[in-house]
């Protein structure tokens, strides 16, 4: 396979566990797309044809802020940053869904794409 060495998991390393929603919360925090919570809930319609609940949105936040992926940075719905952690899960989560979707094929340049996502915009400092 095409770019299988670009975010390989560490020997041991456990699989990163999320839900789609939690890499979609957590890309558009890597990425400073959603400074408040409706920008957020804008965002997820955008990107799934289908809204997220104010439920759904919680749960998720609260997973990754359990799971060490995001961090609170400021005051505010949305005033969150990726932790080192954080970006190293949603890179490799984001890079197996490009991969998934080439099936295989190397048509899509995951290296590329990865870097288009350019997480480092809303990493902790």
């Amino acid at each position: 396979m095409q770019d299988a060495d670009i975010l390989q998991f560490r020997s041991g390393a456990p699989f990163p566990a999320a839900q789609v929603l939690d890499l979609a919360v957590s890309v558009a925090i890597g990425r400073d797309l959603a400074r408040s919570e409706d920008e957020m809930f804008a965002l997820i319609e955008n990107w799934f044809l289908r809204p997220a609940t104010h439920a759904e949105l919680r749960l998720s936040i609260t997973r990754l802020l359990d799971g060490g992926v995001i961090e609170r940075a400021c005051e505010g719905d949305m005033g969150f940053c990726l932790t080192e952690r954080g970006v190293e899960t949603t890179a490799t989560l984001s890079g197996g869904m490009i991969r998934m979707i080439d099936r295989g094929r190397g048509y899509i340049k995951t290296a590329f794409l990865l870097e288009m996502l350019d997480l480092e915009k809303g990493k902790c400092p």
